[in-house]
């Protein structure tokens, strides 16, 4: 009794470790297929696209690796036990396109008065023995057809009885991989496993991978390893090595000598099937190397996916297109331009293509040759939604359609619902956000140097020019208040696509520093002049220079003197420090000198021309 009890708990360990481990992996798996690939590839690099393939080929079919295994002679018939329990289904065989072959293990369930089940092999003849019924020869038939004669076959003896023929376990058989691949040979697969799946283990490091190998008992665990072929990886693992494969050319030559191209990019961009078949016994697959050189087919423009295609025979227009993922909405398809060289002579022959009519099955679709390049441009007029946003002290602000051309600042402010009794006017403004087409343009190092190369400016006005381009904008000049309380027309401009309107909150408020007692913001007080907010702040310091004091405005940032501007909320005043006797370098007091004599000559000469007129 404790040697059952002490088998049955070993059991239940087991189980749970194998769910563990299968839930973690499944875990991992999704974890790296939620990200997507698509978006690591930058669509202008003309080797994204068989790198995108290449990838997500080496990602779906990690997730299958641990179902196939090389057909090595280590305890087969273990071995295939295990295979046969961890065949994965990608849903419901389809009865009318899987072959039945030796291996298949069936189900015939007889419902009559005496109900009967038997669990039936297919023989290595490709039948069916049935105790007491006889053989039932299958061989080559489909799922539906075998169903059909062992039904035929049993209502002979069995007239008024239900037949029930149920696959119940998929066969295993021996393919072989031969090309570019990392260890080309033999491996295990099932007929319910694709091309791909088997391709990807042939291309691994190791001999042998098996993730689940807790699955298998001690000593079957120990003969593996004294055979030296297997290495654990994780799967994060199995994904480093560059795959250098044909991935559109591969052949897959069947047991009746029948040779198909399988084509792994087109099955990953369209899910078409027969473009990864399902496997069969005695399969041979060879894997070509890449080859783009003139054997390339390149597509761009308009396009979700453009880039580089190694070319595949049979590839067409449509074929193509729906490989790079189809047309963006802005694709002219009644204009599409395919450029097709003589490389014997060098001519570039240029083919209009309607492929609108070939969408609506009035146009046949064109064949492509090697060297073809597709070019799908824009529309033009484009159909591209233009918009501004405006944030702040709107009613309602936000992103608002505009018209090209035609859409003012007063027509976007009175859809907005207008402003607010907070809005600062003085503040407002509208910053432009253009696409350089010239991606130079964007640097500005470069603008700020290409634009003071053929400039006369000396070192000062060239610091100073640094200066400017370094707080440069793109500030559109509108004057809010003039536009509109004085309803200023002048500045109702257009706006343009990507406009940004920024209406500020009024701060009731203005700041007050440098050289005065009390630094700070101070309330707002209308009609109050420039000495009222120098005496709120305590007056002026020792050691203020009142003479050079100065008003910067809210909006324009400018600075003024007191006596040419009111002050408004917003705006702050600064009083500057008068220089320290040591700081006043030559340059201060030849500028000094200068002013003195200009003032006392403008004297002289005043007094010389008064004593003159008597």
């Amino acid at each position: 009794m404790k040697k059952i009890f002490l088998v049955l708990l070993l059991c239940t360990l087991f189980i749970n470790t194998f769910v563990a481990q299968s839930d973690n992996q499944r875990d991992d798996t999704e974890k790296k297929g939620s990200g997507g690939l698509l978006g690591t590839y930058p669509m202008s690099d003309t080797k994204a696209i068989q790198s995108y393939y290449q990838n997500l080929f080496s990602s779906k079919s990690s997730q299958r690796m641990s179902d196939l295994f090389p057909s090595y002679d280590v305890d087969k018939e273990k071995l295939i036990e295990k295979l046969r329990e961890a065949i994965p289904l990608q849903g419901p065989v389809d009865p009318s396109k899987y072959l039945v072959g030796p291996g298949d293990i069936f189900d015939i369930t007889i419902v009559g008065n005496l109900p009967n089940s038997l669990i039936v092999q297919v023989s290595p003849e490709g039948s069916l023995v049935i105790p007491t019924i006889g053989v039932i020869n299958i061989k080559g038939m489909t799922l539906s057809e075998a169903k059909i004669e062992v039904e035929k076959v049993l209502k002979q003896q069995f007239k008024n009885a239900n037949i029930n023929t149920t696959l119940i376990s998929p066969r295993i058989f021996s393919v072989s991989v031969a090309g570019i691949v990392n260890n080309p040979g033999n491996f295990y697969a099932s007929s319910v496993q694709r091309v791909d799946e088997v391709i990807y283990l042939a291309n691994l490091k190791t001999n042998l991978a098996i993730s689940e190998i807790s699955q298998l008992q001690n000593q079957e665990r120990e003969l593996l390893n004294r055979s030296g072929i297997i290495q654990y990886f994780r799967n994060e693992e199995l994904t480093e090595k560059e795959l250098k494969m044909s991935l559109r050319n591969i052949q897959l030559t069947r047991l009746n000598g029948e040779t198909l191209i399988v084509d792994l990019v087109r099955f990953y961009a369209t899910g078409d099937v027969k473009y990864n078949p399902f496997l069969q016994d005695g399969d041979r697959i060879f894997i070509p190397n890449e080859s783009l050189e003139g054997n390339s087919i390149t597509i761009s423009g308009e396009v979700r996916l453009e880039g580089q295609y190694e070319y595949s025979e049979h590839d067409s227009l449509s074929s193509v297109l729906s490989i790079c993922q189809g047309p963006t909405n802005l694709a002219d398809l009644e204009k599409v331009n395919l450029y097709r060289t003589n490389f014997s002579t060098g001519e570039i022959t240029r083919i209009v293509i309607n492929f609108q009519n070939i969408l609506n099955k009035s146009d046949n679709d064109i064949p492509l040759q090697p060297g073809d390049r597709i070019v799908f441009r824009k529309k033009y007029p484009r159909e591209t939604a233009l918009s501004v946003t405006i944030k702040g002290e709107v009613l309602s602000p936000g992103v608002y359609p505009i018209e090209r051309n035609n859409t003012t600042i007063k027509d976007i402010i009175k859809e907005a619902g207008g402003f607010t009794n907070y809005a600062s006017l003085s503040e407002a403004s509208i910053i432009r956000f253009g696409e350089e087409i010239d991606k130079a343009n964007e640097n500005p190092d470069y603008m700020r140097l290409a634009e003071m190369r053929l400039g006369n400016m000396n070192q000062r006005m060239r610091e100073y020019f640094n200066y400017e381009y370094a707080i440069k904008r793109g500030i559109v000049a509108v004057d809010f208040v003039d536009l509109f309380v004085n309803d200023n027309e002048n500045f109702n401009i257009t706006l343009q696509d990507g406009d940004v309107i920024i209406i500020p909150e009024q701060r009731n408020s203005i700041y007050i520093f440098g050289q005065v007692a009390r630094n700070g913001y101070y309330s707002y007080l209308p009609d109050a002049d420039f000495n009222y907010y120098i005496n709120l702040a305590g007056g002026y310091g020792e050691m203020a220079q009142s003479g050079d004091a100065r008003i910067i405005k809210a909006g324009t940032k400018n600075w003024l003197e007191p006596g040419d501007t009111s002050i408004e909320p917003g705006d702050a005043i600064y009083i500057p420090r008068e220089m320290d006797f040591e700081d006043k370098t030559f340059k201060y007091w030849f500028t000094w000198f200068s002013e003195v004599v200009a003032v006392v000559a403008g004297i002289a000469t005043v007094i010389l021309v008064a004593q003159s007129a008597k």
